[in-house]
């Protein structure tokens, strides 16, 4: 297959690559960027309840698959490593620290530990490793931008929260027009022409 112009940056969530094993890791790298990609991230969920997390040696192992990878192509691609503890539930910040540490050795442009519910843990998490920090912007109530920056973020996600946003408005209205056969919420709704321009088509 040609390359796909990867001029846009765009980047996608590979999830686990995938595949459990390193070359299959890989070979996801490698289709993703046929489709135009220029980046992708690589999380250590298994997504096996009785087992969720790779063991550090292979999660490692499987990052530096994927880098391996990326740097084969034509064109700059990144590799986002993502730990998924907090995340999943698994709150063992020791260990995620680790494995992102372990994923830098592997050569991780960007690290990841999606679940972080601080500004404390971001700093302790940003202060532990020397590549890129992203951070997940929903658990951690409160911050701004400049917070996150400051405590060492440099790349912030929100995950589905803005679909959720949207959802939450579909609801809110349903609800009122059920319950109270009112219709308040239609003076908070974008103007038709607002979204004209957001489509393109003015």
């Amino acid at each position: 297959m040609p390359w796909s112009d990867p001029a846009s940056g765009q980047a996608t969530d590979l999830e686990n690559g995938f595949g459990d094993d390193p070359g299959r890791v890989a070979e996801t790298i490698t289709l993703a960027a046929e489709t135009g990609l220029a980046g992708g991230s690589i999380e250590d969920y298994t997504g096996d309840p009785a087992s969720p997390f790779y063991d550090i040696e292979l999660a490692t192992e499987r990052v530096g698959a994927a880098v391996e990878a990326a740097r084969a192509l034509p064109f700059p691609f990144a590799v986002t490593a993502r730990a998924e503890n907090h995340f999943r539930g698994h709150d063992d910040l020791d260990d995620t620290i680790r494995r992102l540490q372990a994923f830098e050795k592997a050569g991780a442009d960007v690290l990841y530990a999606p679940g972080l519910k601080s500004l404390e843990e971001v700093r302790l998490v940003a202060d532990a490793v020397g590549r890129p920090l992203n951070v997940l912007a929903p658990p951690i109530r409160g911050a701004t931008v400049e917070q996150l920056a400051v405590a060492g973020a440099r790349r912030i996600s929100v995950g589905g929260a803005l679909a959720r946003a949207a959802v939450a408005g579909l609801l809110g209205a349903g609800r009122e027009m059920r319950e109270q056969g009112a219709f308040g919420w239609v003076f908070d709704i974008a103007p038709g022409s607002e979204i004209a321009r957001l489509l393109g088509n003015v």
